[in-house]
């Protein structure tokens, strides 16, 4: 009979090598269907061979920044100070809502809870209108262009705050607005068009580009809702004593016959001749009765631009155009008393 060498190791078993096989197969095969099934790991979790990563969401950094300088925005504007029915402290509640609100959707979206915390961790924001991506904001301080400069300390004040909520606009952020998936069009351009009513209310009014279309039936399709708020204006300023209700109700009615014209020019052949009337919700014939169809009117036409942003199909002209058209009204109806939303138009 041999001798077994003891330097040598045991051979193994017949038996051994087929068990051995059977489970690095199954193994395989187990990988191959999670990744067929689409499952993606956890971005902190190991590397499993043939399980792919997990990819961000369409602009889930836009997103993110966004998310964490609503918190930074609500800091700011509470360490402005002055009286609870002043624009800052009412900023400060709203930008509070936009960081719980922005939060359940990132996680609706499908964002791990995890890439959530890391986020939220000491490491602070840089605004969305010029990056993508959180930076420090211990080193970071964001200005009116959406550039951020370094080294510099916060300047407390109302024109400061301004400059913040405004450095969130501006032709990347309605690139980037244009990225993010269809179901979250709506929310983000709504919040955007909060930063632009904000900066204009604080004394800093943001700039716009010169809208450009692609599809002038577009430009038509909105055109209806702004003739009817403008011929309800009419009633509202005819039905105006003479002072500072009639003084605003002109100056509203002059607000939404400019942005008519835009869009008519915007539509070209495609707009229609505007109705001899519109149906008002109720009869107007003192002052107050034209004051209340000056809030309904405003609150009406805030709504029905901030669904229309859901209907641009990623085109940047409109979209530019609507957030433009949703913070003005915004501004508009905050004069006639109606209050300031977290999200135009959606709350």
């Amino acid at each position: 009979m041999p001798q077994v060498d003891p330097g040598m190791p045991p051979c193994p078993s017949r038996r051994g090598v087929l068990t051995a096989g059977v489970g690095l197969a199954l193994g395989s095969v187990a990988a191959m269907s999670l990744a067929a099934c689409g499952i993606r790991l956890e971005d902190d979790a190991p590397r499993v061979p043939l399980i792919p990563t997990r990819a961000p969401i369409a602009g889930e950094a836009f997103l993110i920044a966004l998310w964490r300088h609503s918190d930074a925005l609500a800091e700011r504007a509470a360490g402005v100070g002055g009286p609870a029915t002043g624009v800052p402290a009412r900023l400060a509640g709203l930008h509070r809502r936009q960081v719980a609100v922005l939060r359940a959707e990132l996680l609706r979206l499908g964002v791990p809870q995890k890439v959530l915390d890391d986020a939220s961790a000491p490491a602070a924001t840089a605004t969305t209108g010029s990056t993508s991506a959180p930076t420090t904001r211990a080193t970071t301080t964001a200005t009116s262009t959406g550039t951020t400069t370094a080294g510099t300390s916060p300047v407390a004040g109302p024109k400061a705050l301004a400059a913040e909520e405004a450095s969130d606009l501006g032709p990347t952020a309605i690139a980037s607005l244009a990225r993010v998936p269809g179901s979250a069009v709506p929310l983000v351009g709504s919040l955007l068009a909060q930063r632009a009513a904000a900066a204009s209310l604080l004394g800093a009014p943001a700039t716009w580009p010169e809208p450009t279309w692609s599809a002038p039936s577009l430009a038509a399709s909105y055109l209806e809702s702004t003739r009817a708020a403008v011929y309800a204006f009419e009633v509202v300023a005819a039905q105006s004593p003479t002072g500072p209700q009639r003084t605003l109700a002109r100056a509203t009615l002059a607000a939404l016959q400019s942005r008519a014209s835009e869009q008519e020019s915007l539509a070209g052949a495609s707009a229609g001749p505007a109705a001899l009337g519109y149906p008002l919700p109720f009869a107007v014939t003192t002052p107050t009765a034209a004051r209340r169809l000056a809030a309904r009117v405003l609150t009406d036409l805030r709504a029905s631009v901030a669904r229309d942003l859901g209907s641009t199909n990623g085109d940047l002209g409109p979209l530019g155009a609507l957030v433009q058209w949703l913070a003005d009204t915004e501004v508009l109806a905050s004069r006639w008393g109606v209050r300031l939303s977290a999200f135009p138009g959606l709350s």
